[in-house]
């Protein structure tokens, strides 16, 4: 899944945006054609799917998205979409009391810096990319480790709370990510 990338419309990420017709969840893969999964479609519910210790009930993406990850994985896959109508994921109180994930394993969003990997792999023999550790955010520009530090990060509209150095990275890459939970309030 490290290699995959995946695209959304740019005003998916709005407080209140709702899909048009035409909006599609791009997905890459090497080897693989694009997908496009349409995300105003009607959706098939399956129930008993597992992700971190949670089941509930989640949108079907249909047999395309199905067959393209199945021959992707080369074993059979689905693709499912978190239901919110019906579901709920708090986040761990410890850390962010009060907000909602969707099938992320601890916080729906994790940042890294190009300085921090540039920082390590000064320090290893063989380089490793960025994608082993899959942040969401990748930023450039600041010194090593910096974003440890960071309490409030602004991506244009959008406000996230830094909450949690994540703790997945302690053997491999220590003190390289934090875990970040989205702020409800879009500045204007």
């Amino acid at each position: 899944m490290a290699l995959m990338e995946v695209e959304l419309p740019p005003a998916a990420f709005d407080e209140d945006w709702q899909p048009a017709p035409h909006s599609c969840l791009v997905i890459r893969a090497p080897g693989m054609d694009t997908l496009k999964v349409p995300l105003a479609a009607e959706h098939t519910t399956l129930d008993d799917v597992s992700v971190w210790e949670w089941s509930g009930s989640a949108y079907d993406e249909g047999a395309e998205a199905a067959e393209w990850l199945s021959a992707y994985f080369g074993k059979p896959s689905r693709l499912v979409r978190f239901k919110e109508e019906s579901e709920i994921r708090p986040t761990n109180p410890e850390y962010a009391q009060g907000y909602k994930i969707t099938f992320t394993d601890c916080f729906p969003f994790l940042i890294a810096s190009q300085g921090s990997l540039d920082a390590q792999n000064e320090l290893l023999k063989e380089h490793v990319p960025i994608n082993r550790f899959r942040p969401n955010i990748l930023v450039d520009g600041c010194h090593p480790y910096v974003e440890d530090l960071w309490k409030t990060i602004k991506i244009n509209k959008l406000t996230f709370d830094g909450v949690k150095l994540c703790d997945r990275y302690k053997v491999k890459f220590p003190d390289l990510v934090l875990r970040l939970s989205m702020l409800a309030t879009i500045l204007s």
